[in-house]
Protein backbone atom coordinates (compact mmCIF):
# COMPACT_ATOMS: atom_id res chain seq x y z
CA UNK A 1 0.00 0.00 0.00
CA UNK A 2 1.06 3.44 -0.54
CA UNK A 3 -0.33 6.59 -0.51
CA UNK A 4 -0.05 10.34 -1.55
CA UNK A 5 -1.23 13.74 0.31
CA UNK A 6 -2.28 16.54 -1.03
CA UNK A 7 -0.45 19.61 -0.35
CA UNK A 8 -3.21 21.64 0.78
CA UNK A 9 -4.57 18.63 3.17
CA UNK A 10 -1.25 18.76 4.25
CA UNK A 11 -1.16 22.73 4.94
CA UNK A 12 -4.53 22.47 6.58
CA UNK A 13 -3.46 19.24 9.23
CA UNK A 14 -0.47 21.11 10.20
CA UNK A 15 -2.03 24.48 10.47
CA UNK A 16 -4.83 22.68 12.59
CA UNK A 17 -2.10 21.23 14.67
CA UNK A 18 -0.18 23.69 15.38
CA UNK A 19 -3.51 26.09 16.60
CA UNK A 20 -4.28 23.28 18.93
CA UNK A 21 -0.84 22.66 20.78
CA UNK A 22 -0.05 22.18 23.31
CA UNK A 23 -2.82 19.64 22.76
CA UNK A 24 -3.24 16.90 20.31
CA UNK A 25 -5.45 18.04 16.99
CA UNK A 26 -7.75 15.35 15.61
CA UNK A 27 -10.07 14.80 12.87
CA UNK A 28 -10.94 12.63 9.56
CA UNK A 29 -9.01 12.09 6.06
CA UNK A 30 -11.28 11.44 3.01
CA UNK A 31 -10.35 10.23 -0.49
CA UNK A 32 -9.57 7.39 -2.66
CA UNK A 33 -7.13 5.10 -4.94
CA UNK A 34 -4.58 5.94 -2.50
CA UNK A 35 -5.12 9.42 -2.81
CA UNK A 36 -5.80 11.23 0.61
CA UNK A 37 -7.70 14.85 -0.78
CA UNK A 38 -9.91 15.80 1.71
CA UNK A 39 -9.98 16.64 5.99
CA UNK A 40 -11.75 17.93 8.73
CA UNK A 41 -10.67 18.87 11.91
CA UNK A 42 -12.76 17.32 15.40
CA UNK A 43 -13.00 17.92 18.77
CA UNK A 44 -10.76 16.15 20.69
CA UNK A 45 -12.65 14.58 23.71
CA UNK A 46 -9.96 12.89 25.35
CA UNK A 47 -9.40 13.45 29.10
CA UNK A 48 -5.95 14.81 28.69
CA UNK A 49 -5.42 16.24 25.48
CA UNK A 50 -2.20 17.63 26.19
CA UNK A 51 -1.27 13.75 25.60
CA UNK A 52 -4.35 12.16 24.30
CA UNK A 53 -6.49 12.15 21.97
CA UNK A 54 -10.32 11.05 20.66
CA UNK A 55 -12.42 12.08 17.74
CA UNK A 56 -15.43 13.55 18.40
CA UNK A 57 -18.11 10.02 17.58
CA UNK A 58 -20.48 12.97 16.46
CA UNK A 59 -17.62 13.63 13.60
CA UNK A 60 -17.07 10.44 12.92
CA UNK A 61 -20.74 9.00 13.20
CA UNK A 62 -21.80 12.30 10.75
CA UNK A 63 -19.15 11.18 8.55
CA UNK A 64 -20.02 7.79 8.33
CA UNK A 65 -23.75 9.04 6.95
CA UNK A 66 -22.52 11.01 4.54
CA UNK A 67 -20.23 8.11 3.30
CA UNK A 68 -23.13 5.99 2.71
CA UNK A 69 -25.23 8.63 1.19
CA UNK A 70 -22.49 8.89 -1.64
CA UNK A 71 -19.95 11.55 -0.36
CA UNK A 72 -16.70 11.39 0.43
CA UNK A 73 -14.85 8.53 1.10
CA UNK A 74 -13.47 8.22 4.93
CA UNK A 75 -9.87 6.91 4.04
CA UNK A 76 -8.32 7.24 7.15
CA UNK A 77 -7.56 9.40 10.90
CA UNK A 78 -5.19 12.15 11.66
CA UNK A 79 -3.78 13.41 14.93
CA UNK A 80 -1.11 15.59 16.05
CA UNK A 81 1.95 14.50 18.91
CA UNK A 82 3.16 17.38 20.01
CA UNK A 83 6.22 16.06 21.50
CA UNK A 84 7.51 16.06 17.94
CA UNK A 85 7.28 11.98 17.54
CA UNK A 86 5.80 10.93 14.37
CA UNK A 87 5.75 7.09 15.56
CA UNK A 88 2.25 5.93 16.98
CA UNK A 89 2.41 6.01 20.65
CA UNK A 90 1.57 3.01 22.74
CA UNK A 91 -1.78 3.64 23.40
CA UNK A 92 -2.59 4.72 19.95
CA UNK A 93 -1.35 0.83 19.29
CA UNK A 94 -3.70 -0.19 21.81
CA UNK A 95 -7.11 1.76 21.29
CA UNK A 96 -6.73 1.60 17.53
CA UNK A 97 -8.95 -0.71 14.76
CA UNK A 98 -7.80 -2.85 12.74
CA UNK A 99 -10.30 -1.59 10.28
CA UNK A 100 -7.99 -0.76 7.09
CA UNK A 101 -7.97 2.84 8.08
CA UNK A 102 -4.97 4.82 7.55
CA UNK A 103 -3.55 7.28 10.80
CA UNK A 104 -1.59 10.13 9.64
CA UNK A 105 0.61 11.47 12.54
CA UNK A 106 1.48 15.31 12.35
CA UNK A 107 4.34 16.66 14.71
CA UNK A 108 5.88 20.20 13.91
CA UNK A 109 6.24 20.40 10.21
CA UNK A 110 7.12 16.36 10.06
CA UNK A 111 4.17 13.70 9.22
CA UNK A 112 4.11 9.94 8.87
CA UNK A 113 1.21 7.33 7.34
CA UNK A 114 0.41 3.83 9.23
CA UNK A 115 -1.88 1.16 9.36
CA UNK A 116 -2.58 -1.02 12.11
CA UNK A 117 -1.76 -4.64 11.94
CA UNK A 118 -2.61 -7.79 13.75
CA UNK A 119 -1.01 -11.17 13.71
CA UNK A 120 -2.23 -14.08 15.55
CA UNK A 121 -0.27 -15.21 18.52
CA UNK A 122 0.49 -18.76 19.81
CA UNK A 123 1.60 -19.81 23.22
CA UNK A 124 5.06 -22.33 22.83
CA UNK A 125 4.59 -23.65 26.10
CA UNK A 126 0.80 -24.30 25.99
CA UNK A 127 -0.47 -27.18 23.47
CA UNK A 128 -3.63 -28.95 22.55
CA UNK A 129 -4.06 -32.03 21.16
CA UNK A 130 -5.37 -32.66 17.72
CA UNK A 131 -5.80 -36.25 15.97
CA UNK A 132 -4.51 -34.70 12.23
CA UNK A 133 -4.37 -37.37 9.37
CA UNK A 134 -4.81 -40.66 11.95
CA UNK A 135 -2.01 -39.10 14.46
CA UNK A 136 -2.27 -37.41 17.49
CA UNK A 137 -0.35 -34.04 17.20
CA UNK A 138 0.52 -31.17 19.74
CA UNK A 139 -0.62 -27.94 18.45
CA UNK A 140 0.29 -24.59 19.96
CA UNK A 141 -2.65 -23.09 21.84
CA UNK A 142 -3.59 -19.60 20.43
CA UNK A 143 -3.57 -16.72 22.82
CA UNK A 144 -4.42 -13.89 21.17
CA UNK A 145 -3.16 -11.17 18.45
CA UNK A 146 -0.10 -9.17 18.39
CA UNK A 147 -0.92 -5.10 17.29
CA UNK A 148 1.53 -3.16 15.94
CA UNK A 149 1.53 -0.37 13.28
CA UNK A 150 3.50 -0.88 10.07
CA UNK A 151 4.47 2.34 8.44
CA UNK A 152 2.65 3.23 4.84
CA UNK A 153 4.99 5.27 2.25
CA UNK A 154 3.18 8.71 1.45
CA UNK A 155 4.29 11.10 -0.92
CA UNK A 156 4.06 14.17 0.03
CA UNK A 157 6.11 16.28 -2.36
CA UNK A 158 8.46 16.55 0.35
CA UNK A 159 12.05 14.52 0.06
CA UNK A 160 12.96 14.28 3.57
CA UNK A 161 9.70 12.29 3.78
CA UNK A 162 11.03 9.27 1.55
CA UNK A 163 12.92 8.53 4.30
CA UNK A 164 12.72 4.54 5.58
CA UNK A 165 10.77 4.36 8.90
CA UNK A 166 10.75 0.29 8.87
CA UNK A 167 12.94 -2.25 7.69
CA UNK A 168 9.64 -3.82 5.70
CA UNK A 169 9.36 -0.32 4.30
CA UNK A 170 7.97 -0.78 0.41
CA UNK A 171 9.64 3.13 -0.28
CA UNK A 172 12.35 2.26 -2.89
CA UNK A 173 9.96 3.44 -5.84
CA UNK A 174 8.70 6.37 -4.39
CA UNK A 175 12.45 7.49 -3.96
CA UNK A 176 12.80 5.89 -7.62
CA UNK A 177 10.35 8.03 -8.77
CA UNK A 178 11.47 11.25 -7.11
CA UNK A 179 15.54 10.43 -8.60
CA UNK A 180 18.44 11.90 -8.39
CA UNK A 181 19.25 15.08 -7.74
CA UNK A 182 16.12 15.58 -5.86
CA UNK A 183 16.82 13.01 -3.18
CA UNK A 184 20.47 14.55 -3.02
CA UNK A 185 19.69 15.44 0.59
CA UNK A 186 18.38 12.43 2.05
CA UNK A 187 21.38 10.17 0.44
CA UNK A 188 23.30 9.74 3.94
CA UNK A 189 19.98 8.63 5.63
CA UNK A 190 19.04 6.21 2.92
CA UNK A 191 22.44 4.77 3.82
CA UNK A 192 21.42 4.23 7.35
CA UNK A 193 18.67 1.61 5.85
CA UNK A 194 21.47 -0.39 3.96
CA UNK A 195 23.24 -1.96 7.20
CA UNK A 196 21.05 -5.36 7.43
CA UNK A 197 20.93 -7.47 4.23
CA UNK A 198 18.32 -9.56 5.86
CA UNK A 199 15.84 -6.79 5.33
CA UNK A 200 13.79 -5.93 2.84
CA UNK A 201 14.58 -2.37 3.01
CA UNK A 202 18.35 -2.92 2.22
CA UNK A 203 17.89 -5.24 -0.15
CA UNK A 204 15.88 -2.88 -2.10
CA UNK A 205 17.56 0.06 -1.46
CA UNK A 206 21.14 -1.26 -2.02
CA UNK A 207 19.64 -1.78 -5.68
CA UNK A 208 18.64 1.45 -7.08
CA UNK A 209 21.14 3.29 -4.95
CA UNK A 210 23.44 1.02 -7.00
CA UNK A 211 22.15 3.02 -10.53
CA UNK A 212 23.24 6.26 -9.33
CA UNK A 213 27.04 5.99 -9.68
CA UNK A 214 29.02 8.86 -9.07
CA UNK A 215 26.59 10.55 -6.66
CA UNK A 216 27.05 7.71 -4.15
CA UNK A 217 30.92 8.19 -3.51
CA UNK A 218 30.57 10.72 -1.01
CA UNK A 219 27.95 8.90 1.19
CA UNK A 220 29.61 5.61 1.13
CA UNK A 221 33.15 7.41 1.36
CA UNK A 222 31.18 8.17 5.17
CA UNK A 223 30.37 4.82 5.63
CA UNK A 224 33.57 3.56 4.75
CA UNK A 225 35.30 5.91 7.47
CA UNK A 226 32.61 4.76 9.65
CA UNK A 227 32.66 2.59 13.00
CA UNK A 228 30.50 -0.13 11.69
CA UNK A 229 32.55 -2.76 10.35
CA UNK A 230 29.68 -4.82 9.03
CA UNK A 231 28.47 -1.95 7.23
CA UNK A 232 31.94 -1.21 5.83
CA UNK A 233 32.30 -4.65 4.31
CA UNK A 234 28.36 -5.20 2.73
CA UNK A 235 29.75 -1.74 1.00
CA UNK A 236 32.76 -2.89 -0.22
CA UNK A 237 31.09 -6.06 -1.20
CA UNK A 238 27.53 -5.04 -3.05
CA UNK A 239 27.88 -1.12 -4.05
CA UNK A 240 31.48 -0.04 -4.56
CA UNK A 241 32.25 -2.43 -7.44
CA UNK A 242 29.12 -1.04 -8.73
CA UNK A 243 30.38 2.27 -9.37
CA UNK A 244 31.70 3.34 -12.04
CA UNK A 245 35.54 3.35 -12.49
CA UNK A 246 36.37 6.44 -12.03
CA UNK A 247 34.35 6.70 -8.72
CA UNK A 248 35.86 3.73 -7.22
CA UNK A 249 39.45 5.24 -8.35
CA UNK A 250 37.88 8.60 -5.81
CA UNK A 251 38.31 5.83 -2.84
CA UNK A 252 41.36 4.89 -3.54
CA UNK A 253 42.80 6.49 -0.19
CA UNK A 254 40.29 5.49 1.46
CA UNK A 255 40.39 1.91 0.24
CA UNK A 256 44.28 1.48 0.74
CA UNK A 257 43.93 2.33 4.50
CA UNK A 258 41.26 -0.37 4.58
CA UNK A 259 43.12 -2.71 3.13
CA UNK A 260 46.85 -1.63 4.63
CA UNK A 261 45.89 -0.48 8.26
CA UNK A 262 42.39 -2.11 9.30
CA UNK A 263 41.75 -1.71 12.93
CA UNK A 264 41.12 -5.09 14.87
CA UNK A 265 37.76 -5.27 14.50
CA UNK A 266 37.95 -4.07 10.72
CA UNK A 267 40.23 -7.07 10.40
CA UNK A 268 38.18 -9.75 12.21
CA UNK A 269 35.15 -8.42 9.98
CA UNK A 270 37.07 -8.75 6.69
CA UNK A 271 36.71 -5.09 5.96
CA UNK A 272 40.34 -5.52 4.82
CA UNK A 273 39.70 -8.03 2.45
CA UNK A 274 36.83 -6.99 0.82
CA UNK A 275 38.97 -3.13 0.11
CA UNK A 276 41.61 -5.54 -1.46
CA UNK A 277 39.58 -7.63 -3.23
CA UNK A 278 38.35 -3.84 -4.47
CA UNK A 279 41.44 -2.93 -5.22
CA UNK A 280 42.25 -5.56 -7.40
CA UNK A 281 39.73 -5.52 -9.27
CA UNK A 282 40.85 -1.64 -10.14
CA UNK A 283 44.14 -2.97 -10.84
CA UNK A 284 43.43 -5.64 -13.48
CA UNK A 285 40.93 -2.42 -14.83
CA UNK A 286 44.24 -0.40 -15.45
CA UNK A 287 44.05 1.81 -12.73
Amino acid sequence: MRLEISREVLAGIRAAAAAAHPEEACGLLFGGNGLINGWMEARNIAGRPETEFEIDPAALFAALRAERAGGAQLIGYWHSHPNGNVEPSRRDTELADADGKVWVIVAGEDIAAWQLVETPLYGCSEYRIEQRDGYRAAVPSFCGMARRFRHVPMATGEVRHLIPKDKGDDIVPLIAEAGYPAIAPILNDLMVWTVDPNTPICRALIDYLNTLGEPMVEPIRKVLRGNDGDHKSLCLREMVPALPRAARIRLMDDLRALAEHPSEAEHYEGVDDEARSVLAGLAESGA
